[in-house]
């Protein structure tokens, strides 16, 4: 009888140890999961607070214009958050328009807003390049939807 109370209290803490350990390792998973889960929403939150990567750059179209053959853009966005949009009536001895300030990105939507100019400013950022929006940030539709696009050049630097 003794023997068997020894094998019975050496198997209870065995037990014991094992539940400790289980405890242990599901902290330690616990944790695990709640720093991956942190850096996963830092990392989403600040690509869709204001700038990612890849948006950076000079982007180039002509745009659609009543009274001449369109409207050339140049869009410089720098990875500061700032950006510079030049507007050139085409065949028209007037002035170019430019319009400096910052640029908010938001990456779940993709809508691009600068801000500081009083031109249109909102844009969807895809990859096609930047879709010039109407005043209200909504998509612009009919004929010349197509011809609303800036496309980013290529930089071989």
């Amino acid at each position: 009888m003794k023997f068997f109370k020894t094998s019975v209290f050496e198997n209870d803490c065995y037990i014991k140890k094992i539940i400790k350990l289980e405890f242990f390792m599901k902290k330690i998973i616990f944790v695990l999961i709640l720093a991956i889960v942190s850096i996963l929403v830092c990392t989403s939150l600040w690509a869709g607070g204001g700038r990612e990567k890849n948006l950076p750059g000079i982007y180039n179209g002509v745009i659609p214009a009543a009274d001449c053959p369109g409207i050339a853009v140049v869009a410089i966005l720098n990875d500061k958050g700032e950006y510079k949009i030049t507007y050139q009536y085409i065949d028209r001895s007037v002035e170019v328009v430019t319009f400096t300030g910052t640029f908010t990105y938001n990456g779940k939507t993709g809508l691009l807003t600068l801000n500081g100019g009083n031109l249109p400013s909102y844009y969807k950022a895809d990859k096609k390049g930047l879709t010039q929006l109407d005043m209200e940030g909504n998509k612009i539709t009919g004929n010349l939807a197509k011809n609303y696009i800036l496309r980013k050049v290529p930089f071989s630097g």
